[in-house]
């Protein structure tokens, strides 16, 4: 259960007790419908989260694809063009020489897989052009069908991946704010009335009962279950990889992860043990987009995580 959703059932027991004995009472020009109203109004708040934290999912794993994809031109083209070069011959000798400062950039994260790409794609283009001039001209430096004019439609491409990233981002920290700002002015409009309701004990006996149905204090609920990333792999590159926040896994409690595939299964429909290690899901189909979230039980109830969004690319 979400913090807004505790002070949402808070609001709403407070509410009931008021129109059952106090209809009338008022704290600072406020009503008992003004409380109700702004309580139901934390939903939409929630839904416009949840709607922009599903874009942020999905920016983020284009970006994710578009690196390894970057990565992987980055990794293979090189090698590929070393075999295809002899250095024997004077003119191959200085292209090979071009290679060392590629190899020299390790593209473990996006900005060093771009600056890596950019000296490859320079190389590269050098190495075609003298593989084109040869008679009979030999063919372009390609790996798995993947030339530098792929590398080089990623490269153009990355940045604009990026920045709808940053842009989805900026939108969730936004609605993120917007909805924990509307919930602390409930709990504080909330805890208003409740002491209200404690000053009208003394004339209103009956108050001292009927205010117990009030819970002033949540259960200790299990610590949500924490994702740190999710990676498109296995053997046929079409499970989702998850891989949980260490300190967030408590093997005292019952984990799982559940998830479905959106416009196909019932909501979180399928549901997995979750592992300290992580858990592989799938296959997919390509182009799917799959949303998953996980749960953390214990005897005290459960806590969901967020859901995560993520659009199945193909391998």
């Amino acid at each position: 259960m979400m913090m807004y959703q505790r002070i949402q059932n808070r609001a709403s027991e407070t509410v009931s007790v008021i129109n059952g004995n106090v209809p009338m009472l008022k704290v600072r020009g406020s009503t008992v419908s003004d409380l109700h109203s702004k309580a139901l109004a934390l939903n939409d708040l929630a839904q416009e989260l949840d709607d922009v934290m599903t874009d942020a999912h999905q920016a983020g794993s284009a970006v994710k694809f578009s690196f390894q994809s970057i990565r992987a031109l980055d990794l293979s083209l090189p090698h590929i063009a070393e075999h295809e070069l002899d250095e024997t011959i004077a003119e191959e000798s200085a292209l090979l020489g071009l290679l060392p400062a590629i190899y020299a950039i390790q593209p473990r994260t996006p900005a060093k897989a771009m600056d890596r790409a950019k000296l490859l794609i320079s190389a590269l283009n050098g190495i075609n052009s003298h593989l084109a001039s040869l008679t009979p001209p030999r063919p372009e430096i390609s790996a798995a069908g993947k030339t530098v004019a792929d590398l080089v439609e990623l490269v153009a491409a990355h940045p604009g991946i990026e920045q709808a990233q940053a842009r989805a981002d900026a939108a969730a920290a936004l609605a993120r704010a917007a909805l924990a700002s509307a919930a602390k002015a409930v709990d504080r409009l909330n805890k208003k009335f409740y002491a209200s309701l404690l000053a009208l004990i003394p004339s209103n006996p009956v108050l001292a009962d009927v205010i117990k149905l009030i819970k002033t204090s949540s259960p200790n609920r299990p610590r949500t279950l924490g994702i740190k990333s999710i990676t498109q792999g296995g053997g046929d590159g079409l499970h989702l990889v998850v891989v949980f926040a260490h300190k967030t896994f408590n093997k005292e409690l019952t984990n799982s992860i559940e998830w479905f595939v959106a416009g196909e299964q019932p909501e979180f429909s399928n549901k997995s043990g979750a592992e300290a290690g992580g858990n592989s899901i799938g296959p997919f189909p390509v182009g799917k987009t799959v949303r998953l979230r996980t749960r953390a039980t214990s005897g005290t109830g459960s806590t969901l995580g967020r859901p995560r969004n993520v659009t199945i690319h193909q391998p």
